[in-house]
């Protein structure tokens, strides 16, 4: 009878690491899930406040000053100098909650976004806050010369289009996120490491 019981703990001991192996990953694939979920609606978060009009008192594309930047988090952004990509950029992270951990922002196209370390986030906003305005005089003219609907970026900086609006009715703004899953099993990484890279981009028109 003692034997019968070792043997059963040996046996229980072989083929405990395979059902764990299957627990963690049964895990690790509902958990990818949620997060690209999670991430999905981040992007359309950020986008959605990256077109929506102007409040004038909080002069949005003003110089950085006061509590706000636009590379930190901020918990509010209203008064004067508080840049917009700093709403933009909260937003998106509270939408993420606990993925938010070690995020960083950049203003790059989605091909461009940088990839995050593994538990980390990318925050990327497209055009550029800053800079200079298309040089189509309308809509219908930046049509004609691209040969489609203009896309974000080709009609110059947010700020610019902000303070002349042209292009009412065509200018668009994609944020894009990217999440490194940091899975329960350990060597999944290295096996297929575009499982843990979890990314969503949003463009939107932008309102007046």
């Amino acid at each position: 009878m003692r034997s019968l019981r070792g043997q059963a703990l040996v046996e229980f001991a072989l083929v405990f690491p395979f059902l764990f192996f299957l627990l963690a990953l049964s895990i690790d694939v509902f958990r990818v899930d949620w997060v690209s979920s999670t991430v999905a609606e981040s992007a359309r978060q950020g986008a959605r406040q990256a077109v929506a009009n102007e409040d004038p008192s909080d002069n949005g594309f003003g110089t950085t000053a006061g509590p706000c930047s636009g590379t930190t988090q901020t918990p509010s952004a209203t008064g004067s100098g508080c840049l917009k990509t700093a709403r933009i950029y909260e937003t998106v992270l509270t939408v993420l909650g606990g993925f938010a951990h070690n995020s960083m922002l950049t203003e790059a196209p989605p091909a461009a976004c940088p990839n995050p370390a593994v538990g980390a986030t990318s925050v990327c906003v497209y055009p550029g806050e800053q800079g200079a305005a298309g040089t189509y005089p309308s809509c219908d003219a930046a049509r004609a010369s691209l040969g489609h609907d203009p896309l974000a970026g080709e009609l110059g900086s947010r700020s610019a289009e902000y303070a002349n609006p042209q292009y009412k009715g065509c200018y668009q703004v994609v944020v894009t996120v990217i999440y490194r899953y940091d899975t329960l099993v350990p060597f999944l990484g290295g096996a297929a490491p575009n499982f843990l890279r979890i990314s969503s981009s949003t463009q939107m028109l932008a309102e007046y």
